[in-house]
């Protein structure tokens, strides 16, 4: 059996052997577990990206285009850093056979993620005039920071899926796990900070973003079991280490930027990724300012998104099983995750809104189920071009283009605010920069959507027979 690679069926266990290494069906704790690093990651996202802009502008008084600066160099340090953390965890390294590849590196950058948040809310209190430099050096400095260590742990959480699940069945099964997982953080992150918080006292974000240093701290200690690496991945690893030769960083960048379908599906979680970062930086504008209310009620807003997401999330997954087509998944889910913000531009009351963000999350609950087996799709691709596992790089890579999104949320919010004359200092503001608020939140990521969903229908090439194909050269390169 020895350097030979077959298949083996067990009543319902499959097993695939490769080089004396088993890969086998993932348990659901496993799963769980593993999902639990998405729920993690989304209540960062939702205390980041919810309330970043809100606090510094309208809570220090900071000028958009200072808190939009500081954004943006935060945005370019998380593009360099991440391309530069994938390729440094994917190097040779004589820890792997004890510790695992991603596990302690996982370990090593959750605590500091946790505080890091919290420190981005606590600055001192200074004038923002005179002590604008100083605000902006925190504002650097806590953001930077924050990105390094949730890089450590994301782009090695997110290079583990393709590694830890090799299965089809196993990839859509984690991947709905995930997506509930991740909605449920989505719910926590986005619906419990407002109501700790109130607009108008400063201090209130700083007491909220430490009462969810606890928060996290007690749910980081439950990724733990699932990112354990099995002795047989470890194994694997060793093998890899010892028979492929080590490849430079730009070598690595030319290979996966040679990829066409992850290139193209690259593109189109940017594009998702700028209508994330919008939303969630514009929903506190919306209800403070179009819907003149408090905080609380950007709960009912952020409930009509999780309640259309998580009520559409089985029958989509059903629905995948079903066509057994990644492509086709992706494709549907984007479409409607575009069209249904066309409805935020003529909601004029919470009932409205409310229902454009269940339409929305209708859209978004299929192409959170279409996409993480579409990106294992092309990462398995990438992995048979290069003749190696790459999946940090490829992963690096990946973040490095998401991250644009920021960039690109920052600036539409700053130009935005400064053509329509938007003033944090008013509670009631123009018709003009009520519009505005509309347009950051749903009109121009909608757009730049739609183009990037056009070239991802003219690119994307990997059907159900083309991915077929590519998981059978896997085994015949022992990959």
């Amino acid at each position: 059996m020895k350097n030979k690679d077959h298949t083996n069926n067990l009543g319902n266990k499959e097993l695939f052997i490769i080089k004396d290494i088993t890969i086998r069906h993932e348990s659901n704790r496993s799963m769980f577990s593993f999902g639990m690093a998405d729920f993690l990651f989304d209540i960062f996202n939702g205390i980041f990206g919810g309330f970043y802009f809100l606090f510094w502008e309208t809570e220090v008084k900071l000028n958009i285009w200072i808190v939009a600066l500081g954004y943006i160099i935060y945005a370019i340090w998380n593009s360099i850093n991440d391309p530069l953390v994938g390729y440094f965890t994917d190097r040779p390294n004589r820890f792997w056979k004890k510790y695992g590849k991603r596990f302690p590196l996982i370990i090593i950058g959750g605590i500091p993620a946790i505080l890091t948040l919290a420190a981005i809310f606590s600055p001192p209190y200074l004038d923002p005039i005179s002590g604008v430099w100083i605000y902006f050096a925190w504002i650097l400095i806590s953001t930077c920071l924050f990105e390094l260590f949730f890089t450590i742990v994301s782009l090695n959480h997110y290079a583990l899926y393709p590694d830890k699940f090799r299965l089809d069945t196993d990839r859509r099964k984690a991947g709905g796990i995930r997506m509930a997982l991740s909605l449920v953080g989505t719910a926590v992150g986005f619906m419990i900070p407002p109501l700790l918080i109130t607009y108008g006292d400063r201090q209130s974000y700083t007491n909220m973003a430490w009462i969810f240093v606890g928060i996290n701290m007690i749910i980081f200690l439950t990724i733990i079991p699932g990112h354990i690496e099995s002795k047989e991945l470890r194994a694997r690893y060793v093998i890899e280490q010892e028979e492929k030769e080590r490849i430079s960083f730009w070598k690595t960048l030319k290979i996966v930027l040679t990829q066409k379908n992850f290139v193209v599906v690259i593109l189109i979680f940017l594009m998702d990724a700028i209508i994330g970062a919008s939303l969630t930086a514009s929903i506190q504008y919306v209800a403070k300012y179009l819907l003149q209310a408090e905080a609380e009620t950007s709960i009912f807003l952020l409930a009509g998104f999780i309640l259309g997401a998580l009520g559409s999330l089985w029958p989509w997954l059903i629905f995948s099983q079903k066509i057994k087509n990644n492509r086709k998944m992706l494709i549907i889910g984007v479409f409607l995750n575009t069209i249904f913000l066309l409805p935020f531009m003529f909601a004029k009351s919470l009932i409205g809104m409310v229902i454009c963000c269940i339409l929305l999350g209708i859209g978004g609950g299929a192409l959170r189920i279409g996409r993480n087996p579409v990106l294992a799709d092309t990462i398995d691709e990438a992995t048979v071009k290069s003749g190696q596992h790459i999946e940090g790089a490829l992963m690096g890579v990946y973040t490095f283009f998401n991250k644009f999104s920021l960039i690109a949320q920052g600036l539409i919010f700053a130009i935005v605010h400064e053509l329509t004359g938007f003033d944090p200092n008013l509670t009631t503001q123009t018709e003009l920069a009520n519009f505005g608020i509309l347009l950051h939140t749903a009109f121009i990521p909608m757009i730049l959507t739609f183009i990037g969903f056009i070239i991802f229908l003219l690119v994307y090439d990997l059907t159900p027979e083309k991915t077929l194909k590519i998981k059978e050269q896997l085994k015949k390169l022992k990959l």
